[in-house]
């Protein structure tokens, strides 16, 4: 079998040019735009269109035409691959089917394509004497002791043939001969894996994203698949992985992210990042470049239908998860102070689900609530990291009473250790109470009831402080409404040391509390260890920030802004 590549320079248009010139007048003063299909046309309109008119042309049909050169060959037949383009025209013709035998010349030929804004994919023309591999993937089913896998092969034959196909995975091996039937029809061959040879497929948080090689040859033609081993099922709203019950907690993926390799790395990297361990497709499907890249992460997807083409993914999950969806707002338009206030309701609305037992999940409605386009995070992304962390302190306001919790969503029992202090604004400490617990995994334990009818609300918060053998984690809760709390107003000094020319450790310091602290670097594209904490004057806080350029420290002295919850109240 030959296989033709179509990729590189194609030329991109809009199939209706009245429509595309209500956004742009690019077209209207250019015939093409330059276009390589190993990006998404989506990210090819970026760069001649801002955001705003990026989002409606996103909505339009586009097409993707190119020149190339083939010599005919009457013994082959041969097959056009274009993976996800609405039509397709050789030479001016539209093609019924794949096969395009009849419709090519020799010497120089014209392909065109009708797309949507989300279109990338190698374009390829496969010719051969008796037939064409369209596509092959593996699924495994534990079965009594054994993974039986199951590779399906999609195979058009060109004529009635049969070829001995063989299966190879970890070492071992089955073969079989197939009689291929003229025509596009899909094959199996199988074999069995002991069950302690294969490691499994975790979830990000709770294990590695092992996967194996397999090959699979037809006749001379060879073809190499990855499978992961993993157990994942849902019941009655619970989500069983490796037979363990595990708590989702992520996002719903916006439909609105361009579909290239590099943008899903970026935005999936920061959803790994955040501690998320699953995200949620309300309608459809993603491409296979997305599930791959979520199988490497360890990130489920969640899916309320079945798309038999993307089920091999191990990370491709089906079924609906008792889950709260936090229905995020972005106050960018109020400034710094709105983007705390988004980021304080997560917290507080993601504590209290963690509590609850009888809840299986929390949800972002979107991931863009917290992580912009450009990809730097807001503080909500920030405070998703600790309070999506498997295992996290909890306290919340019911009436006159402070409820203290642990949740514990990791997989081992944990022995903690409580410390929780009633402080004022100036910095003095009221008192302090320690407590100790055995947490269960996958469970919210209540650690105690506190009294707050002698509290002075206004004048005080409460910080806890968590402690294992290897993990400390802080919060804090302000007693009263943020408007109403007696803030002092702090002074807060940083001090930088530069790691290297992209990466720089900087210290804050406070005189007094300081709330809801976050940095921002001006006109920098990067982003912070982390940017929403507390500050106390008995302590310090040190971040890194890392950059996608070259600093120095003069950049980073002139460009970093230090915002915190009573100064910006204050103004």
């Amino acid at each position: 079998m030959e296989t033709i590549s179509l990729s590189g320079a194609w030329r991109l248009m809009p199939q209706e040019r009245d429509e595309c010139a209500a956004c742009t007048l690019y077209f209207e003063n250019h015939d093409f735009l330059p276009y390589n299909n190993s990006n998404s046309v989506y990210t090819a309109l970026s760069t001649i269109v801002s955001d705003n008119e990026l989002d409606k042309l996103r909505r339009l049909k586009w097409v993707i035409e190119r020149d190339f050169d083939f010599e005919n060959d009457l013994t082959q037949r041969s097959v056009l691959l274009t993976h996800g383009a609405l039509k397709s025209y050789i030479n001016g013709k539209e093609i019924e089917g794949t096969e395009i035998t009849g419709e090519l010349k020799d010497g120089e030929n014209n392909i065109r394509l009708l797309v949507t804004s989300s279109f990338f994919s190698d374009v390829e023309i496969l010719r051969s004497h008796d037939g064409v591999g369209y596509s092959a993937h593996l699924k495994a089913k534990n079965e009594n002791g054994l993974w039986h896998v199951t590779a399906y092969l999609d195979y058009e034959a060109f004529r009635k043939h049969e070829r001995l196909v063989k299966l190879s995975l970890l070492g071992y091996e089955n073969e079989k001969t197939i009689v291929f039937e003229e025509k596009r029809h899909r094959y199996t061959i199988d074999i069995d894996i002991p069950e302690e040879k294969a490691e499994l497929w975790c979830l990000h948080g709770d294990g590695k994203q092992i996967m194996y090689n397999a090959t699979i040859t037809v006749g001379n033609a060879r073809l190499d698949r990855r499978i992961a081993f993993r157990n994942i099922e849902e019941r009655d709203g619970i989500l069983y992985v490796n037979g363990r019950e595990t708590f989702v907690m992520g996002a719903i993926w916006p439909n609105k992210i361009s579909s290239d390799q590099k943008r899903y790395d970026d935005f999936l990297q920061s959803a790994a990042w955040a501690n998320m361990n699953s995200l949620y497709i309300e309608d459809g499907h993603e491409s296979h470049a997305f599930y791959n890249t979520c199988d490497r992460l360890g990130i489920i997807v969640l899916h309320s239908q079945m798309n038999e083409d993307f089920s091999f993914h191990p990370s491709y999950v089906v079924g609906e998860i008792n889950a709260d969806v936090f229905k995020a707002k972005v106050r960018e338009d109020m400034g710094y102070y709105g983007l705390t206030l988004d980021a304080i309701e997560l917290e507080r609305w993601t504590l209290r689900t963690r509590s609850d037992n009888a809840n299986h999940g929390v949800i972002y409605s979107n991931l863009l609530s917290s992580v912009r386009e450009d990809n730097t995070w807001r503080p909500s992304h920030y405070a998703a990291r600790r309070f999506f962390a498997d295992l996290v302190p909890i306290m919340f306001r019911e009436g006159d009473k402070l409820m203290i919790f642990v949740s514990n969503d990791g997989a081992k029992e944990e022995d903690v250790e409580l410390s929780v202090k009633f402080m004022t604004y100036s910095g003095q400490k009221r008192n302090k109470r320690v407590y100790s617990a055995k947490v269960p995994p996958h469970q919210a334990v209540k650690i105690q009831e506190v009294d707050l009818r002698q509290t002075d609300r206004k004048n005080e918060f409460v910080y806890i402080k968590l402690r294992t053998f290897s993990i400390h984690r802080e919060l804090t809760l302000l007693l009263d409404d943020i408007e109403s709390c007696a803030y002092e107003i702090p002074h807060i000094e940083t001090k930088l040391r530069m790691i290297n020319k992209r990466s720089y450790s900087i210290r804050l310091i406070t005189n007094k509390p300081a709330f809801a602290v976050h940095l921002v670097m001006d006109r920098t594209k990067g982003n912070f260890s982390d940017s929403f904490f507390e500050v106390r004057p008995e302590g310090e806080k040190s971040v890194i920030f890392t950059s996608e350029e070259d600093l120095s420290e003069d950049d980073v002295k002139e460009r970093l802004r230090v915002f915190d919850l009573a100064s910006s109240l204050r103004k």
